[in-house]
């Protein structure tokens, strides 16, 4: 890995984080509560079982967005060769401070990956989807991912339900997500080239986010 900066050429950072110091406050606080451990227990258990299911010798892996890094440490314990792709510099760069010589590095968005095509055996991205309110967005995403990966892809996607419907309707505090219909995405999927080999619910009936393994057939 080069001692430059994370960059790419059209040098396109998202504003998130401002600093270092601001993505370390925030990786040491978003997780903080109880059950937000919970959550993230379950996500992690969820995706080293994948990992586990898909992993060969000198597999290359793509996380983008990386964010602060919150599963680089399982990527390494399955053996993955790691490139941490994100928008912010400073998400990137505390990767580096924390991950030294285990991962490249470069800023990039997941709406225009700036790889070759088919340049890695698994590309990862992980709660992202639910930002993105519209198909073409999502298709758009999709296709990326198509154009990026050998074989797999592992997805979290906010699916709705009737639970979260309700709580969204008596709720005071309106979520910002977007949850996609299950058929929809099924579709969006199938139409983009690949096939669903698993999905998997957080936490079932209590949390909305599942996580897809996705895998590519033409």
């Amino acid at each position: 890995m080069s001692d430059d900066p994370p960059s790419n050429k059209n040098k396109s950072y998202s504003r998130t984080w401002k600093s270092i110091e601001s993505v370390r406050k925030y990786s040491k606080t978003r997780y903080h509560s109880l059950d937000q451990r919970f959550v993230s227990w379950c996500e992690r258990k969820i995706v080293n079982k994948i990992l586990n299911k898909i992993k060969l010798p000198d597999s290359t892996l793509l996380d983008i967005p990386t964010g602060y890094g919150r599963f680089t440490q399982l990527f390494l314990e399955n053996d993955f060769n790691i490139t941490n792709a994100d928008l912010n510099l400073y998400a990137l760069l505390y990767q580096r401070e924390q991950y030294l010589g285990t991962a490249n590095s470069v800023v990039a968005n997941v709406l225009d990956i700036p790889f070759k095509n088919n340049q890695f055996d698994v590309v990862f991205n992980f709660r992202l989807l639910q930002h993105f309110k519209t198909n073409k967005e999502r298709c758009t995403f999709l296709k990326e991912l198509h154009l990026t990966t050998k074989k797999w892809a592992i997805v979290s996607v906010y699916i709705k339900s009737n639970l979260h419907i309700i709580t969204q309707k008596i709720s005071s505090r309106k979520r910002k997500m977007t949850m996609i219909d299950l058929d929809v995405w099924r579709e969006e999927v199938t139409n983009e080239g690949f096939k669903i080999v698993e999905s998997l619910q957080v936490i079932p009936f209590f949390h909305a986010q599942m996580i897809f393994l996705l895998e590519k057939i033409n």
